[in-house]
């Protein structure tokens, strides 16, 4: 891969923790920067593509084509245009990929060969939107990023799950220092609990510096989604809780440790 193409996948393995939001929104701002972006949609739901504006009819080919066909198909063909220098790879039947790669005996060169040429497209940058559950999908999507970011409910139940990542890196032999950045989301400062669990997930990763500023619980932010709108589209006041996000992982260089 180009040494200039730094690669990220969004990752938790619980639902409902805003993952799709996040990595659409992250997207978009670094597009807004200046950088060439591709978004691979690799969550069954599909919410990254839907929040773009995208649904299954607006294309015909997609990444099934590229992970289930044998080469006649490139990654030129499956790319939307999304947004101003961000591109979108959406998804189908991501179900039938992963039980094929149950009969792979090993994924960790699987991206690698199937992605082969991106490079050639120019890109800065891929942002991957994982599914929230280990599947042998996100296992493969783990070993061809360069780094994860880890979205977290600032609620109870999702905070006590924010160690699950480590374990997952850890039985693929993958380094800890993968995640790169961890998101505390749809955070409510006017409750003492949203509090305490902010705090439990800084504490968590005090030795880390890799948590940032929360995301603020919005309305605006739903309600861009449903639209196929970002924030920076709707809602410019709610776009700057995502612009330090966006600050912060256009300086990493993505490269593992």
């Amino acid at each position: 891969m180009d040494e200039r193409l730094r690669k990220f996948a969004v990752l938790n393995n619980k639902g409902g923790v805003g993952k799709s939001t996040l990595a659409v929104h992250l997207a978009h701002g670094l597009a807004l920067r200046g950088e060439r972006v591709l978004l691979i949609d690799m969550d069954g739901q599909n919410d990254a593509s839907l929040f773009l504006g995208f649904s299954s009819e607006d294309y015909d080919k997609s990444l099934y084509e590229i992970l289930m066909g044998r080469g006649e198909v490139g990654l030129s063909d499956c790319i939307l245009p999304a947004r101003e220098r961000l591109d979108l790879l959406p998804s189908a039947r991501l179900d039938r990929v992963n039980a094929a790669l149950y009969r792979e005996p090993d994924v960790s060169r699987f991206l690698h060969e199937k992605f082969r040429g991106l490079e050639e497209l120019g890109y800065d940058r891929v942002i991957v939107d994982c599914g929230p559950q280990r599947s042998r999908i996100n296992d493969a999507v783990l070993y061809f990023v360069d780094g994860v970011i880890v979205p977290v409910q600032v609620e109870a139940a999702a905070v006590r799950a924010v160690g699950n990542i480590y374990e997952y890196l850890s039985d693929l032999g993958l380094d800890a220092g993968m995640v790169r950045m961890v998101v505390p989301n749809m955070y409510d400062q006017r409750t003492s609990e949203g509090k305490e669990n902010l705090e439990f997930i800084r504490e968590f990763f005090a030795d880390a510096d890799i948590v940032t500023e929360p995301i603020q619980r919005r309305v605006r932010i739903t309600e861009s989604g449903k639209l196929g709108k970002t924030v920076y589209e709707y809602d410019r006041e709610a776009s700057r809780q995502f612009e330090q996000i966006v600050e912060r992982l256009a300086r990493s260089n993505g490269k593992k440790k």
